[in-house]
């Protein structure tokens, strides 16, 4: 009896290949939307919310007892100490560092990043859906605590509510925005080649985004804050006079000579672009040696 190999003959390459394209799965829209739901869960339970919520409060309580005991501060110094400086150096990049380096370290700490490669889905997909959920938590926990920040600063004045609800604001929580993502782009590609991570990302914040980003030398063009406080000054903008009453700068930016606007939004998103996308890469072609529960 002849087999059917031998009749029709050995495939072509070409046969081999439509095969192969037609035997791999395409993107499962929904396990990706359930994915990114349960990524949402898992991030809302954690206890670093707790932790960075209580942090985010430690800034109002600071701006409470400053405007208590120093009844000459105007509501525009106390934005530019607690909402431009405090948060971005301290809440904003400890929150990117808690979330981006967490996303796939806690699915091999909690034994269930087996279950995730098992599913019919690319892996690439599985670190940008992650990626995406952890983005949209932490932009939406900074932005509803920069509000309560400025409802704080600007309690008691005439018209507060329009001040919190104002374009200013709103330009504020962009800011931080651009400012999260590029911090969790950074901080989540380091992950995945890096061990102690959370030290690693604590001495990266403190040497580079706290020290190098306040010297007035070509390195700090290698900081994230950088780009974020000239943005900051040309949006918002900043009077220099009203805050100091000599209108020195203290962050020393030279705005004639900086990059534009544009400019530092392209690298702000291009260099998040290129992280994410290395990311996703070398979580494709990592091999994770992890264990399920069962010991298998």
């Amino acid at each position: 009896m002849n087999e059917p190999t031998a009749i029709l003959g050995p495939p072509t390459p070409r046969q081999i290949m439509r095969a192969k394209y037609a035997a791999r799965p395409g993107i499962n829209l929904t396990g990706l939307a359930t994915l990114f739901w349960l990524t949402l869960r898992q991030h809302a339970r954690a206890r670093k919310l707790v932790i960075l919520s209580f942090l985010f409060i430690l800034a109002n309580v600071l701006a409470i007892l400053v405007r208590a005991f120093n009844k000459d501060v105007t509501p525009f110094a106390l934005e530019f100490a607690v909402v431009l400086n405090v948060i971005p150096h301290v809440m904003i990049t400890l929150t990117a560092l808690l979330y981006a380096s967490a996303m796939i370290q806690d699915e091999i700490e909690e034994q269930t990043l087996t279950y995730l490669l098992i599913r019919p889905l690319p892996k690439w997909a599985i670190y940008l859906t992650k990626l995406l959920a952890t983005l949209v938590l932490v932009i939406l926990f900074a932005a509803f605590f920069t509000v309560l920040t400025e409802g704080v600063i600007h309690w008691g004045s005439a018209g507060w509510w329009q001040e919190v609800l104002s374009l200013r604001v709103l330009k504020i929580i962009s800011l931080m925005a651009l400012l999260l993502v590029a911090y969790c782009s950074l901080f989540g590609c380091l992950s995945l080649f890096l061990r102690h991570m959370l030290i690693v990302g604590l001495i990266y914040s403190l040497l580079f985004e706290g020290f190098l980003a306040n010297v007035d030398f070509a390195v700090r063009r290698v900081t994230v804050i950088y780009w974020f406080r000239i943005l900051a000054e040309r949006w918002l903008p900043i009077d220099w006079a009203a805050l100091n009453g000599v209108g020195a700068d203290p962050w020393s930016m030279n705005l004639a000579e900086a990059p534009t606007n544009l400019s530092c939004v392209q690298v702000l998103a291009g260099g998040s672009l290129i992280l994410t996308a290395s990311a996703a890469l070398a979580f494709t072609v990592r091999e994770f040696h992890v264990k399920t529960p069962e010991g298998s």
